[in-house]
């Protein structure tokens, strides 16, 4: 069998020797690196060189050196002084072209040399074949295969030359294409490597190896601590610069590549004995017990099968409020806890109290309330059990997200009473449930807000002592939101109440308020046009966060950050969050409801207004039965406007409620602040009459609505649907060209030849102004057409 020529690599060959520019190769073992080179300059006269334990395996004089090409093999072992200096000389030579060939990245010493002289660079990928190549080569073997099987042999080999042969010696010896087949593949190939690499790794190495490869991502401190090996360092570098295994993610943390880490993992199993692996489990589980990661360290835990850890961590575990308490997340866990050994622990009682009513089961909530409350009430209990039972009612009796905030003043003043009599010792709550907003924290506070100096002067005090250090600068903050939302505080009152509820928190607080304060300055900023004090203020705090590794803040970091970047009209950010948003109908529990509300305003800022309006209707459940009446009534704000967007008049019904519903509150600054998405709704209400909207209330939301779209006149720019004409076959071509379907598939599904269908691609295209798919696919989602026939 022939040399198959691969594209890519032939042209950088090519471009490189037309040039006389250097060419360094990096691709891991068995890629056809040298081949590659040996076809390509097969008829020039090549002089071969080898790096061996540090330096190169010969080094002749550069004058008289006959050949015009020299191919440095093995380059990952250099490292010996003299034998970098001799290469750096070959490189500088005129007349002579230098092949530096790697399984590792380039050494550092020659990145000055790779600027000044502009090395042709060839990776991994441009080895890879494509279904040309994959076909081409099951041809010479005498295989004939169908396109379609050729596409998903390469698709699952990445083109990888070593599984294609692994692949044609089993179907030449009768094995049919399938999932089994490929698994044998994969062994093939780790039978391959061992063969080729076993030899060459120290001990140490492959204990390191065989230590971290279980973790998907790990750092050198985790590693050390697992292998026991201060010398960690070293291997990692070993790993990224010699040879390319690991790489790097944008925490710093490492990874091994996925084929690497699968082979590493098939060898441990082979060599490590069930005792060995349990060992290096529970390693694992006690790491990241010390550093609070609870999911994990149940993760290794139960993989180590240490079942009394696994119970101790769940316990503790729910002595946490749910803003650090890891309920849903663990659940799995709780769950396979005995209902006869949960019913003897008061604290696991509430616990599982508590996840369920995160999980939006209020009746399986208030069955393990019942259970609790009957454990209190039994005088067979001991006292001490039976006091730990009436404080974790008190507890949930204030902090079940089902029960809102009906009744909750007395409830308050009831348990307050308890504390200062020393009947219970409160866990501490969480008002904010980690999110940038008291309003929409913990619980739903709108009611409060109707009387908010009042319960402010009588009730503060009671609320702090309940709340602990979580109450440090709650009353301050409280009375800065209720004052923005309603738009009767001015600016300087806000942003002054702010910092000082900030200050508050800070000493003697939590970092959860703190958050909270920055997220009410910078929608008060955001409404007076300052978005870029708001953009530093809130990275000030997120450096913060990261110094004090308040990681379960993140994901709502994160959504903060993407919310502002909306007003400048950045929506780059977008797709990526919404992909890594999850699909609220799929997997949801309470503390996700900002991110989907922003995930929703992406959606809207991209034109995909039937999929924001599928979270939308999901959360509404939500809202309506666990009484959140602001995020209720923001969410029935957005559904307007995507009514409107899609021309359903249907958004006039939804927007008068939503407008009745703020006027009860006195609540303004969650319409203004959409700006110019909300402006277009609004003109169209004053003009048909305001109904029962007071003039005063509206014209407050108007104006400064008008306000806040002059200063941010991208923010969800409405691009309104173009008029396209396309027939029902054009139109089911399209869809299924925007959803990344290849030709031929398209083809099978539609019963068409593929001359017909690019004859539809075609029209398509013409009617669409665009010259090719990719244009046509960016053109449909800035428009937002959908297929939905």
């Amino acid at each position: 069998m022939g040399y198959i020529k691969v594209p890519k690599v032939y042209e950088k060959l090519k471009k490189a020797e037309e040039l006389y520019l250097p060419v360094f190769i990096s691709a891991a073992t068995c890629w056809g690196k040298s081949a590659a080179v040996e076809y390509y300059y097969r008829r020039k006269a090549t002089r071969i060189l080898r790096c061996i334990n540090g330096a190169i395996n010969e080094m002749p004089t550069v004058g008289k050196i006959r050949e015009n090409i020299v191919v440095i093999e093995d380059m990952q072992w250099l490292s010996q002084e003299e034998s970098v200096q001799y290469l750096r000389k070959l490189l500088y030579t005129e007349g002579l072209q230098v092949i530096m060939i790697s399984r590792g990245i380039l050494p550092s010493a020659f990145a000055l040399d790779d600027i000044e002289l502009g090395f042709v660079r060839i990776f991994e990928k441009d080895f890879a074949f494509e279904e040309t190549q994959v076909s081409e080569y099951f041809e010479d073997k005498g295989i004939l295969l169908t396109p379609e099987q050729i596409a998903k042999i390469t698709k699952f080999s990445k083109g990888y030359v070593c599984a294609l042969h692994c692949y044609a010696t089993r179907i030449i010896a009768g094995e049919k294409i399938s999932e089994s087949l490929n698994a044998n593949v994969v062994r093939d190939i780790y039978h391959m490597w061992d063969a080729r690499l076993v030899k060459q790794w120290s001990e140490e190495f492959w204990h390191f190896a065989l230590c971290v490869c279980v973790f998907e991502r790990f750092h050198q401190e985790m590693a050390e601590y697992i292998t026991g090996n201060k010398n960690v360092s070293a291997i990692i570098e070993y790993c990224r610069e010699k040879m390319n295994q690991l790489w790097i993610d944008d925490d710093g943390n490492y990874y091994f590549r996925p084929e690497i880490r699968g082979y590493y993992l098939w060898k441990r199993d082979l060599l490590w004995t069930k005792e060995l692996i349990e060992q290096n489990n529970r390693m694992a589980a006690e790491y990241y017990e010390k550093m609070q990661d609870v999911p994990n360290a149940l993760k290794y835990y139960s993989k180590a099968h240490a079942t009394k850890k696994i119970r101790e961590i769940l316990v503790r575990n729910a002595q946490n409020h749910p803003g650090v308490g890891h309920y849903v997340d663990t659940k799995e866990y709780y769950f396979q806890l005995p209902e006869e050994d949960i019913a003897q622990v008061p604290v696991l009682m509430a616990g599982m109290s508590m996840l369920y009513a995160l999980m939006l089961m209020p009746e399986k909530s208030e069955e393990w309330y019942a259970k609790l409350e009957n454990f209190e009430n039994d005088k067979a209990n001991s006292r001490e059990l039976r006091k730990e039972a009436r404080t974790r009612l008190a507890y949930l009796d204030i902090a079940l997200p089902h029960r809102g905030t009906k009744g909750i003043l007395r409830i308050m003043r009831d348990v307050f009473n308890l504390i200062t009599k020393g009947d219970v010792v409160l866990p501490e709550f969480s008002v904010t449930g980690n999110m940038p907003s008291l309003m929409n924290g913990g619980l739903d506070f709108s009611e409060w807000s109707k009387n908010d100096t009042y319960i402010a002067r009588f009730m503060g005090k009671t609320v702090e002592v309940i709340t602990g250090s979580y109450g440090q600068g709650l009353v301050t903050l409280a009375l800065a939101e209720s004052g923005f939302e309603k738009g009767k505080m001015s600016s300087y009152e806000v942003l002054s109440r702010c910092s000082d509820g900030y200050g508050q928190a800070t000493h003697g607080g939590k970092i959860e308020m703190c958050f909270a304060a920055i997220g009410i300055q910078a929608r008060q900023q955001i409404i007076e046009g300052w978005l870029p004090s708001a953009k530093r203020a809130a990275q000030s705090f997120f450096e913060k966060a990261r110094a004090e590794r308040a990681e379960y803040l993140y994901p709502n970091l994160e959504a903060f950050e993407v919310w502002m970047s909306l007003f400048s009209g950045n929506n780059e950010g977008s797709s990526t969050y919404i992909d890594g948003t999850t699909d609220a109908k799929k997997k949801f529990e309470i503390s996700d409801r900002y991110r989907q509300m922003v995930k929703i305003k992406c959606l809207i800022a991209q034109n995909r207004l039937y999929e924001a309006m599928d979270t939308a209707m999901f959360l509404t459940g939500y809202y309506s039965s666990y009484d959140r009446h602001f995020c209720g009534m923001e969410n029935e704000l957005l559904k307007a406007i995507i009514l409107y967007r899609l021309g359903n008049d249907q958004w006039k019904v939804k927007m008068y409620d939503t407008l009745k519903k703020a006027q009860e509150y006195h609540f303004v600054r969650f319409v203004s602040i959409e700006g110019c998405a909300v402006l277009p709704l609004l003109k169209i209400i004053k003009e048909e009459g305001l109904k029962d909207i007071h003039q005063e209330f509206f014209e407050q939301i108007y104006e400064e609505s008008i306000r806040v779209a002059g200063f941010y006149p991208d923010y969800m720019r409405f691009i309104p649907k173009e008029s396209i004409s396309l027939t029902k076959r054009e139109s089911q071509v399209f869809s299924m060209l925007c959803a990344g379907m290849a030709m031929d598939d398209i083809c099978r599904e539609l019963q068409i030849s593929y001359d017909g269908l690019k004859k539809h691609n075609r029209n398509i295209y013409k009617k669409l102004g665009v010259k090719n798919r990719a244009e046509a696919e960016r053109k449909a989602a800035r428009i937002g057409w959908v297929y939905r026939g």
